[in-house]
């Protein structure tokens, strides 16, 4: 028996060997270069013994974006202009003459056909390509296809080749401990550097001096970063001996790296819940199996389609030819950014089938470390307007997809009959005046909506950021305002919608894109349960991607809550930002209208109040908004880059 099956394990290598003789081989340099840099890429194709005929050739493919990420990917492969980005020209070794194809939604994917003559085995062809490479640091696959005729089909080259991008140098550390610490409490201080990009500069050898607003014990006046820390370095052991609020941070007197770091509540009586922050909505090309932009299910390549097949088959995954992976994303969501929980939301694609559910659920679970880092079940639902998040904490749900359930009543139907947890997140993206995401009210699922995600941002909707957007307006259908004065009642909460495998991302440089905001959860623990019930009680909170610390309440009830008083309820704040408190505000809603009826501007990064609301006549809603000073002063673009903050709101029946 073991002879057998030595001897087909034999036949089927000599079978593979055989069939990559015929193929041909294919090589690239160089393959190791920097992030966003411009690089001259020659790849080399040696024809196999079955030759390559007329209407025959290679195809690669390059990773271009479109949009607003297209100048974060490659330069579009171009064959006219010798002095422009992207600039591509292709040989043989006979001299026999090609046609370069350059085709796909947005270009990408280029065909190099031989014209008058074929080749041979052994002969070659040499493509050569100048042009600016991505900005996202990492492994990328090299995806490159032949054929021998213009009446074959094209057969992926199996390679196993991979572009490794490096990131840049360290532009940014990123501070980050637990928001909610106890006296002499021993916690972790992780310090990361990341480039402009948002990479992790893993070559970032600086020296820190570190400092603290209160009395820290064994925290050493500085650190030095080595090789061997690859960009992050860990104190451990630190313990806080100061009540309130405290920070710690830190500066590196020989380069120029700007400090992110965040308050953290301290107390000898630990808070009823923790500060958690995380991300509940981030793509990858996982999500479509990353099968790239070769093949679509009848075999046809993807880029000859209609617009309208195009978007069908690729509207799933990071759009931008599935290059990113979740097991990365999480990685950096834990490693990088360090949230406390999240959740990559693949788009319900029809490439999103039994399989690569099951697989993403899989990808999800081996990231659930309770205590540290908590993950649930999502993916988003996409009709055409009223997009959501579709969250699970069992992994016995299913997809359910826009295709069979076009609507909120149907999806919620079948969420009834499957039978397990859900919340239904509405991601609001444009403001459409037929928004419908308000006109069915639904509180079993309807618990938490995003009022913030890189849709608002100025990174999507240059040059201006509008990070009330999606806030303001009794009058416009997309806003919260409109969905609250219609009866809704919805917490909210901050996401990405982030793309390029960078969940948690902020607006760090200009450079850094396709960022959002975070969602808050003020949880018992860090786990499954805890979160849920957090969730399903609307204690929740939105920030525009910094780790601002809010509590809100009203007569001890926390945000989120709903109640009946006969009193005039009295609300506490407690806040502190990540930059000086520009302004902090109390909104009402009483009869459908929005006023302000607290604002104060602090002019300081922390800020305690407590307010009686002696007009409170009749039921109301309350929620407490926040905004900061711009991070960045002078800054190209006419936006803002002022950071905020939104609670859950609190609705007070009058008795």
């Amino acid at each position: 028996m073991l002879i057998r099956t030595f001897i087909i394990i034999q036949l089927t290598i000599l079978s593979l060997n055989s069939f990559l003789h015929a193929q041909g081989k294919l090589t690239v340099a160089p393959l190791t270069m920097r992030a966003g840099t411009l690089q001259e890429i020659k790849y080399t194709y040696v024809v196999g013994k079955n030759g390559i005929k007329p209407g025959g050739g290679i195809r690669i493919e390059i990773p271009i974006a479109y949009a607003e990420t297209e100048f974060l990917y490659w330069s579009k492969p171009q064959a006219n202009q010798s002095g422009d980005l992207g600039y591509t020209i292709a040989r043989t070794s006979n001299n026999a003459n090609l046609k370069l194809v350059d085709h796909g939604m947005v270009g990408g994917v280029l065909d190099v056909l031989l014209i008058d003559k074929g080749l041979s085995a052994n002969d070659q062809i040499t493509i050569q390509y100048k042009g600016k490479v991505q900005s996202i640091s990492g492994r990328v696959e090299i995806r490159a296809a032949m054929r021998q005729s213009d009446k074959d089909e094209w057969h992926k080259q199996h390679a196993n080749l991979f572009f490794n991008i490096l990131p840049t140098e360290a532009t940014n550390i990123l501070i980050n401990y637990p928001s909610d610490i106890g006296m002499n409490e021993l916690v972790d201080v992780s310090f990361v550097a990341i480039d402009k990009f948002g990479n992790p500069a893993s070559g970032y050898t600086g020296t820190l001096k570190l400092q603290s607003n209160g009395i820290v014990a064994n925290l050493p006046p500085s650190i030095q970063f080595t090789k061997a820390d690859a960009g992050k370095h860990v104190v451990k052991g630190v313990q806080f001996k100061a009540k309130g609020f405290q920070k710690i941070a830190a500066t590196d007197e020989t380069k120029a790296v700007k400090i992110s770091t965040h308050y953290a509540w301290v107390d000898d009586q630990l808070n009823s819940y923790k500060h958690l922050f995380g991300d509940t909505h981030f793509h990858t090309g996982t999500g479509n199996d990353n099968f790239g932009l070769f093949a679509s299910d009848d075999g046809g390549n993807v880029n000859t389609l209609s617009t309208e097949k195009f978007k069908e088959l690729n509207e799933g995954g990071d759009h931008r030819g599935n290059y990113t992976k979740a097991i990365d994303a999480y990685k950096y969501a834990v490693d990088i950014v360090q949230l406390d929980f999240g959740s990559c939301s693949e788009h319900d694609s029809k490439h999103l089938n039994d399989t690569v559910w099951q697989k993403c659920q899989d990808i999800t679970d081996s990231f659930y470390k309770p205590g540290k880092f908590t993950t649930f079940y999502a993916y988003e639902w996409t009709p055409s307007l009223s997009h959501h998040i579709i969250l699970y904490k069992s992994k016995k749900s299913k997809v359910f997809d826009y295709r069979k359930y076009p609507n909120l009543p149907s999806l919620w139907k079948a969420l009834d009959n499957q039978g397990d947890p859900a919340i239904t997140i509405p991601h609001m993206s444009w403001t459409f005046d037929n928004h419908d995401v308000w006109n069915d009210i639904n509180e079993t699922y309807h618990k938490i909506g995003e009022i913030y995600s890189l849709w608002n941002s100025r990174f999507l909707v240059q040059p201006d950021d509008m990070p009330q957007r999606f806030e303001l307006g009794a009058e416009n259908k997309w806003s919260y305002q409109y969905g609250w004065s219609k009866g809704n009642h919805i917490g909210v909460v901050g996401s990405t919608d982030n793309h390029l495998g960078r969940p948690g991302a902020n607006n760090y440089t200009i450079y850094t894109q396709h960022t959002g905001g975070l969602a808050v959860a003020l949880s018992r623990e860090n786990n499954r349960d805890s979160l849920w019930d957090a969730f399903q009680q609307r204690r929740t909170y939105a920030t525009t991607g910094t780790r601002i610390y809010l509590d809100f309440s009203a007569d001890e009830h926390d945000m989120g809550a709903e109640y009946t008083t006969k009193s005039a309820p009295v609300f506490k704040g407690k806040i502190a930002g990540t930059n000086t408190l520009a302004s902090v505000e109390l909104v009402k809603m009483v009869d459908g209208a929005f006023v302000t009826i607290y604002s104060i501007k602090p002019n300081a990064e922390t800020h305690e109040f407590s307010f009686t609301d002696t007009q409170f006549t009749k039921s109301s809603m309350y929620y407490l908004r926040v905004k900061q000073v711009d991070e960045y002063k002078g800054r190209l673009y006419s936006h803002a880059t002022a950071e905020m903050a939104w609670s859950s709101p609190i609705w007070i029946n009058k008795e």
